[in-house]
């Protein structure tokens, strides 16, 4: 049977399997139906009561397949089985409400969580994520036959199409250019979508078995991609490391294990620059595990990573900022 928590053409990458769940957003309203206690299907379908039976049995059944939902008897019979939330599905639940507060900073207006505009946009993120399109469109603008050199696993039409829905729901747009092609950058909004993602990464790394490993992919995109969002100081100045002990380092001459990160330039209070790189002598850095970032990105609690160098009140200010941007609702 295939994973119903995958995304399309079998990518994966931390963040995807559990974001790809709310591309249906019959399974948000599943896991909201389970908050006050187990569930019997007719119970269920009493209580969201707008699909048939067979698309409810089936969007459960993907639901107790990822290890968001457990089986209970209830009653005297053996046969009365409800389900409820495990402690993967309260998580998943929390994944659920960000996928809403993101929905609901849409460019052009709040988008309905239950709406095919939110089917859209949540797969196209989905889409985005797993073929790295949002890795290479972090720091500058790349027009679609450029993609297509950067990106060589994913075939040309495959990406002109996720390319396209992330454009039509605004995740992206075009930028002017006196060369050939289109170029496109990233949107405000896809940049807050570091949030879910963050959320959804830290949910499969505690309850998925296999879960996808975090790579320099995902840690360069996602603090390329919010550190503009950050609110800063105007004190703040210097040159400083942002730095993850990934499970894998990805790159055309394989794998290994090795650091991650980005290097940020900020002078009063603004960011100047923030590349894909790390070194071995940083005037200022802040490193730790992923399970640390996820959960002081997300939790905005400092006490866990290993600040040190000249201005390590740089690294509170970014760190900082990037959580009060992402999480501040």
């Amino acid at each position: 049977m295939p994973d119903a928590t995958a995304p399309s053409d079998g990518e994966i990458r931390a963040g995807s399997r559990v974001l790809a769940l709310f591309a249906n957003p019959l399974h948000a309203r599943i896991l909201r139906g389970h908050v006050n206690g187990p569930q019997r299907l007719a119970e269920l379908h009493e209580n969201i009561g707008w699909s048939a039976h067979t698309t409810l049995r089936g969007a459960v059944t993907n639901l107790k397949e990822a290890g968001a939902l457990g089986k209970r008897e209830v009653g005297d019979s053996r046969f009365a089985v409800a389900t409820e939330l495990t402690p993967a599905g309260e998580e998943m639940l929390e994944v659920a409400d960000v996928v809403d507060t993101w929905l609901g900073h849409a460019p052009d207006g709040p988008i309905a969580s239950d709406s095919d505009a939110a089917r859209g946009a949540v797969k196209a993120l989905a889409g985005g994520w797993s073929s790295t399109l949002m890795r290479a469109l972090a720091n500058r603008s790349f027009t679609l036959t450029e993609l297509d050199r950067l990106i060589p696993g994913i075939s040309y039409p495959s990406l002109e199409r996720r390319l396209a829905s992330m454009r039509t729901t605004g995740q992206i747009e075009p930028v002017e250019s006196e060369g050939r092609g289109t170029p496109y950058v990233v949107t405000d909004w896809l940049r807050r979508s570091i949030a879910p993602l963050c959320l959804a990464g830290r949910c499969e790394r505690r309850h998925m078995e296999g879960s996808a490993p975090i790579t320099n992919i995902e840690v360069e995109a996602s603090f390329m991609l919010s550190i503009p969002l950050a609110p800063l100081p105007k004190s703040a100045n210097g040159t400083c490391m942002l730095a993850v002990q990934t499970d894998i380092c990805e790159s055309q001459a394989g794998r290994s294990n090795r650091l991650a990160g980005v290097t940020v330039e900020v002078e009063r209070g603004k960011v100047v620059s923030c590349a894909a790189k790390v070194s071995e002598g940083p005037p200022t850095w802040a490193l730790g595990t992923p399970e640390t970032w996820l959960d002081v990105v997300i939790e905005g609690e400092l006490q866990h990573l290993r600040l040190g160098g000249a201005r390590p009140q740089l690294a509170i200010d970014l760190i900082r900022g990037i959580h009060f941007a992402l999480f501040s609702e």
